[in-house]
């Protein structure tokens, strides 16, 4: 007999495989568009000089793209230092990108971010420690009802590229790493269909009852582990559910900036449990080379059992909290 989470694996399977063909199918039709509207050059004014090139209405230009990296450096020298302390070296690199494309009823949003940060506390033969590991990739195609109203398929991917332990207090006091992580373990791809409400470019949010969800954990011990929710032994976990997710950019301030984005995940198998990833960031330009970044992150998995501080083990809220002042490239 099939039951229900048989049935809504396989319904979500095919769709995931067609939001995929869809967005395969989008991407030569937007190829085969111009990115800009053509400008007569003999209806410009004839007394112009010959070499000028006339500007493009920002209403013409259809693409829009850029990005930014940053790089921070810190370092902390100690010796015979009466107040105490360690020495310390770290060292961070953030990279950000998007493109995005929007004319007359379709919007097409694409978004890149890629992050490593290390630390080495004490001397030379300390080991340096992992403090920030990301990889995040986003596509979201949009069909407009109104300006404010569209239909949107999206695709969202996130994992690491290194490997991740936690140092913990064996029972003789010594330290003990224990590997938590590993490149796509954890990885998580999420596929949705659903309407997006927006307000100019500052607010949107997506309610998507028709979302995938699959959680890959590709290292064999982790594996065998069960780690991130997946059965022992297996290196994919497929659900389906509903989701939310929301975006909210504001310019507070001349030169400062704040972002918040927000991801609610509920199977509905287990509905209404909810995985929980929210982000905020306060970016301030100092000049055109040096900024300054304070960011939070909160995550609720109840699929993640993990090691408190404390040595105890179980479900909890995750926490992580930067400052970041450095050299930053925008393009």
């Amino acid at each position: 007999m099939l039951t229900l989470p048989d049935f809504l694996n396989r319904k979500m399977n095919k769709f995931v495989g067609g939001i995929f063909l869809l967005i395969m199918c989008l991407v030569p039709v937007h190829g085969q568009e111009a990115d800009t509207v053509r400008v007569d050059s003999t209806a410009t004014n004839a007394l112009a000089p010959t070499d000028t090139v006339p500007a493009i209405p920002d209403s013409l230009i259809f693409w829009k793209n850029g990005g930014s990296f940053s790089i921070n450096i810190q370092q902390v020298g100690l010796k015979n230092w009466a107040a105490g302390g360690n020495s310390s070296v770290a060292i961070g690199g953030r990279i950000e990108t998007f493109a995005n494309y929007e004319r007359a009823d379709r919007v097409w949003e694409n978004n890149l971010k890629v992050g490593y940060g290390v630390i080495r506390n004490g001397g030379e033969r300390n080991r340096f420690e992992k403090t920030d590991d990301r990889i995040i990739l986003s596509s979201k195609y949009s069909q407009k009802f109104t300006e404010k109203v569209l239909m949107s398929t999206a695709v969202n991917f996130r994992t690491q590229m290194d490997r991740g332990v936690k140092i913990e207090k064996g029972a003789n006091g010594e330290e003990v790493r224990l590997f938590i992580s590993d490149f796509l373990a954890p990885g998580y791809l999420q596929a949705s269909l659903g309407l997006t409400y927006r307000e100019e470019q500052e607010f949107r949010i997506t309610l998507a009852p028709f979302t995938g969800r699959f959680t890959f954990v590709l290292n064999d011990s982790l594996s065998n582990a069960g780690a991130f929710g997946v059965e022992p032994g297996e290196k994919i976990r497929s659900e389906a559910g509903i989701s939310l997710a929301g975006k909210y950019e504001k310019t507070i301030w001349e030169n400062v900036k704040l972002q918040a984005n927000m991801n609610l995940f509920s199977n509905y198998e287990k509905f209404p449990n909810t995985v929980v990833n929210i982000e905020a960031a306060l970016n301030m330009k100092v000049n055109n080379f040096i900024s300054s970044n304070i960011s939070t992150q909160l995550i609720y998995d109840d699929d993640v059992i993990l090691t408190r501080d404390d040595g105890s083990r179980g479900r909890d809220i995750q926490l992580k909290n930067v400052i970041n002042v450095g050299f930053t490239i925008g393009f």
